[in-house]
């Protein structure tokens, strides 16, 4: 008797790629069936004059969740979270291409409810250059891990550690208000252009860094992230500067 059962690498196979494409952005399907995209293009016929053109049909698509509908569902999640320990709950169930079954979610570490909040773009790595670079920088400030607790704006890393793409951000966007009104903090910084947008739309850092901002009243200074460092490291003695501003202000020498 012949099995007709699917072979389990590939069903695996078949399932690690519909999660890079998820992963990708790719969520809505162009066509049933495939298409020569090579092929010259079929003129269409000019419309009758005394014919009102009529209303093209609407495309049939894969039944998969819009941004629109998406959002919704991560408001109502996020809201009716009453605590963090709720917010993480939340989170481990919530639909999205980011979301790893290996991998707990991690919207925010540490001393969350220090008063002190570092706000990231994405986990990584505790071993990462970036990761080293950035512990280096608070301590050089006295900010340990007992100090002050971090925020990333994406509770999942994105593949291959790559930059977070701006549907992905605007989608955990609840959450993260969410975590920012039960941890209360009294004092913000931001680790590079994405994290400073919580501020509002960012001109480059250049012209953001160093500067207090506010965010739902509560005071936020914006520097370089410590991959941007690495890359460019001129911009040390900014972010060293940014720091100090950072210090001075929480040591309460001014308001």
């Amino acid at each position: 008797m012949i099995s007709h059962a699917p072979d389990e690498a590939h069903v695996s196979a078949d399932v690690a790629a519909l999660a890079w494409l998820a992963g990708a952005g790719v969520d809505v399907l162009l066509d049933a069936a495939p298409r020569n995209w090579l092929a010259a293009p079929v003129p269409l016929a000019p419309a009758k004059p005394d014919t009102p053109a009529r209303a093209a049909a609407p495309t049939r698509v894969a039944a998969v969740p819009r941004a629109p509908a998406a959002s919704a569902m991560a408001v109502k999640a996020a809201n009716g979270a009453g605590t963090l320990a709720e917010l993480t709950a939340a989170l481990a169930t919530f639909e999205h291409g980011l979301r790893r079954v290996d991998m707990a979610p991690q919207l925010f570490a540490g001393a969350i409810e220090s008063g002190v909040l570092v706000i990231a773009e994405q986990p990584e790595a505790t071993d990462s250059d970036t990761a080293r670079l950035r512990v280096r920088m608070l301590a050089a400030i006295g900010l340990s891990t007992q100090d002050h607790g971090t925020i990333n704006l994406l509770p999942w890393p994105t593949l291959d550690n790559g930059p977070a793409r701006e549907p992905q951000l605007a989608e955990f966007a609840p959450f993260v208000a969410r975590a920012l009104a039960l941890a209360a903090p009294r004092l913000l910084l931001a680790l590079g252009e994405r994290a400073a947008a919580l501020a509002g739309p960012v001109r480059g850092m250049g012209s953001t860094r160093g500067k207090w901002h506010d965010v739902g009243g509560v005071p936020m200074l914006a520097t370089y992230h410590p991959r941007t460092l690495l890359a460019q490291p001129d911009h040390k003695r900014h972010a060293w500067a940014d720091l100090q501003n950072f210090a001075t202000r929480l040591s309460g020498k001014i308001a």
